[in-house]
């Protein structure tokens, strides 16, 4: 069990910032509801203080810190096996290094946006997953080079959309979708695959199985997030009198 924790801690992770940003793509609307709304509901209020904290403070940067420091501890304690000259506790390290260092650019675009912009967000973001997938393609951090390839692809897919959003934000769907198959192909196959001798066939089928997993669960958290979207109410314009000009007595008689 010890061998399998830094892989749930960190596929955990890598999920839980997917779904975070499905539900920062699909919620497009800001609301602009007064605090002292006597129609709002409970529910409402709630999420509304929710927010309200979320943007008084760097949450997404703390989150990174915080994450990187658990699978960073996780990784340090866990049982990992030696399969090359370089122990894969010191690759997943300089791993987590290199995310932290993401959430440090995250915590100061929050304090300082104007000297640290948002495409240096991004462009740190995009490097850790760049350096993740490059690690794992030649770090010698597993014993099944097909697996650690897959994953491989899927984490420079995430970093090639984080580079686009630069240009096309849209693709912040697919940084969300990719990182959700992420954490799910770390918790489940990276985890698995150490004990289970798999065929590159079952490979294969496990991850169509993941990518489908992760689609759905896109789809379904932008469905539920745009279905709390506030409803605008189009008032009728107010009628403008049309003056006859044809009916106008003749001033002249």
């Amino acid at each position: 069990m010890d061998s399998y924790l830094p892989c749930i801690l960190t596929g955990f992770i890598f999920y839980a910032f997917g779904l975070k940003w499905c539900y920062e793509y699909a919620k497009y609307w800001v609301s602009l509801r007064p605090r002292d709304d006597p129609h709002a509901t409970k529910g409402l209020r709630f999420i509304e203080k929710c927010e309200r904290l979320i943007n008084r403070h760097p949450i997404e940067g703390s989150l990174k810190l915080i994450a990187t420091a658990v699978g960073l501890a996780g990784t340090l304690t866990g049982g990992l096996q030696q399969v090359g000259t370089v122990s894969p506790k010191v690759v997943l390290a300089t791993i987590y290094l290199f995310f932290a260092f993401s959430g440090l650019v995250d915590v100061l675009n929050f304090y300082f946006p104007h000297n640290v912009s948002e495409g240096l967000v991004k462009l740190a973001l995009a490097q850790s997953f760049f350096i993740e997938g490059f690690l794992f393609l030649l770090g010698s951090v597993g014993n099944n080079a097909l697996v650690d390839k897959i994953l491989a692809l899927i984490v420079w897919t995430t970093s090639l959309a984080i580079t686009l959003e630069l240009v096309w934000p849209e693709l912040k769907l697919l940084r969300a979708c990719t990182t959700l198959l992420h954490g799910g192909w770390i918790a489940h196959v990276v985890r698995v695959y150490h004990t289970m001798p798999m065929l590159p066939e079952g490979i294969a089928l496990i991850f169509s199985w993941h990518v489908a997993a992760a689609s759905a669960v896109t789809l379904c958290v932008v469905a539920a997030t745009r279905s709390c979207a506030p409803k605008l109410m189009m008032e009728e314009p107010p009628e403008i009198p049309i003056y006859d000009y044809c009916q106008e007595p003749d001033q002249r008689m």
